[in-house]
């Protein structure tokens, strides 16, 4: 079965600090893992799957264009980076973990790394709410957004409900800093 991809390998090479020389066999299940992961999340199953049906068959176009190439390749790309580190630190082979090392470089250190996932994280977070600002203020143009058919299928981040919080024999001198919607406790 092949895996439709948001983005390309070259996409994410031409649009991020990446060397050309990156074995694409540590780029394309980072993409893929991505998308499913942080991608489906934020658009929720229905809208989703519906995206890369359209990819699959040659018809994405319009809007569905617009979300892929201004809201969806620019996150996919940076949580990618995000979650490239250790794949391109470490080589897992037969007998053990190994550090990439080569006669010109040394691998970073894990503090160092750590500061580098967090400035990625930063900015897929960024294009992530972006994603989300955009799709609820076109509700129209994305109707599958927030809809679910089954209990297997993931809602949007920003659709699913909030815990509730058991207030029951609170403190009396915390009751005066709650308040519903019309001011009422």
């Amino acid at each position: 079965m092949s895996r439709v991809l948001f983005i390309s390998e070259k996409f994410i090479k031409d649009n991020t600090p990446l060397d050309e020389n990156i074995d694409m066999k540590k780029i394309r299940p980072t993409i893929w893992q991505s998308q499913i992961q942080y991608i489906q999340n934020l658009l929720g199953t229905l809208l989703y799957e519906d995206l890369l049906a359209k990819i699959q068959a040659g018809t994405l176009a319009g809007d569905d264009l617009t979300l892929v190439d201004d809201y969806i390749a620019d996150c996919l790309t940076y949580w990618c980076l995000y979650e490239l580190q250790i794949p391109l630190l470490f080589n897992f082979r037969n007998k053990s973990t190994a550090n990439n090392n080569s006669d010109y470089s040394q691998p970073i250190s894990t503090k160092e790394m750590e500061r580098i996932e967090n400035r990625y994280k930063h900015k897929a977070e960024f294009f992530s709410k972006r994603i989300t600002l955009y799709l609820e203020a076109n509700p129209t143009l994305y109707p599958l957004y927030m809809k679910s058919n089954d209990i297997d299928e993931l809602l949007p981040e920003s659709g699913k409900s909030t815990v509730s919080v058991y207030l029951e024999g609170m403190m009396p001198q915390c009751r005066k800093y709650l308040y519903t919607t019309d001011g009422e406790v």
